[in-house]
């Protein structure tokens, strides 16, 4: 099981680094001119993903739920890392998952404020622009402190997990370092209660969730409307500006379902069935697959959907987008 965790952690980060160093090259070399901002936003969006699977790749990280709890754990065994160590390697790890929500909320806020001039006047004007450059470190800051305060490992938590991962996994439990979200602990009179400070920590991960897939559909349908009435009604629009309109809108759709069945539903899964101490009849693990191949899957639609980035791919360079250009 191990091993196959493994493997597939290691194909998912080479690939997702791959494409996305790819990709960072096209939006660098092939994209239309006077793209603007967008061009550094997709950029940092990329170059996070490589950041991020190689970390995914350094942490092999396993998600694994058991009754009131799940844990986010690595096998230290056979690492340079000790314990302490290997714990703050998970903690940056779920840091860096805070982070991609952020952007996910970031993209689509950009877009909306490329297409709507008196939003982006009012909220982005000039360097303004670059606050949303911050927004996904503070997330991720905020989530790997949350992690590092509220989900420390004890000798509680570890007798209450060492059944599990050893049985599951073949790992002793002094030889995984974890953070765990134990939201209900046994008390002494041997019933579980609801621990106050894992439900605060929770809550404002689940403040960063909301409020990222919130931004994602809220800013993502008015994107599609605004688009929509002003490409029909400005006859000034020329044929390119509303292709490339409507190629980085298409991209942006086909990247909200990535996150939303590769991110969004699972942790949501992670969150929900522990809290309530509900045994789910499938294994948690594919968690981490999921997290692991939302990056080697997120560049596609830029490469595919654009034609300015297909066809440099395709090797078809004699495509430009002349005449009209976009400030995005």
């Amino acid at each position: 099981m191990i091993k196959f965790s493994w493997f597939i952690q290691i194909c998912c980060a080479i690939t997702s680094i791959c494409l996305n160093l790819v990709l960072t090259y096209l939006i660098l070399v092939k994209s239309p001119k006077k793209l603007g901002v967008y061009k550094y936003l997709m950029c940092y969006i990329s170059l996070f993903e490589v950041f991020y699977s190689i970390w995914d790749m350094m942490t092999e990280p396993i998600v694994h739920s058991y009754k009131a709890a799940f844990v986010v754990l690595r096998d230290y065994h056979g690492s340079i890392f000790d314990r302490e160590v290997s714990f703050v390697l998970v903690c940056v790890y779920c840091g860096l998952f805070g982070f991609s929500m952020a952007i996910f909320g970031v993209h689509f806020i950009y877009r909306y404020g490329a297409v709507n001039k008196s939003f982006h006047e009012r909220f982005l004007p000039g360097n303004w622009v670059y606050t949303l450059f911050a927004i996904p470190l503070w997330y991720g800051t905020w989530w790997a402190v949350l992690c590092y305060i509220y989900f420390y490992y004890t000798d509680i938590t570890d007798a209450y997990m060492k059944d599990t991962i050893e049985l599951h996994y073949g790992i002793p439990i002094k030889d995984s370092s974890y953070i765990i979200v134990y939201f209900q602990p046994t008390g002494a009179d041997g019933k579980p209660h609801p621990d106050p400070k894992i439900f605060f920590a929770i809550g404002c991960m689940w403040y960063m969730i909301i409020s990222s897939m919130f931004s994602v559909f809220y800013f993502g349908i008015r994107c599609y409307w605004q688009i929509r009435k002003t490409i029909s009604q400005s006859a000034t629009v020329s044929a390119t500006t509303k292709n490339l309109q409507t190629q980085l809108f298409h991209a942006l759709v086909v990247q909200t379902f990535i996150p939303l069945v590769l991110m969004y539903i699972p942790i949501g899964i992670l969150f929900f069935f522990p809290m309530v101490i509900w045994e789910l009849p499938f294994t948690t693990e594919f968690v981490g697959y999921t997290i692991a191949l939302y990056p080697a899957i997120d560049p596609l639609p830029n490469m595919i959907i654009i034609k300015c980035y297909r066809h440099a791919i395709q090797g078809k360079d004699r495509f430009r987008y002349n005449g009209d250009q976009i400030s995005l």
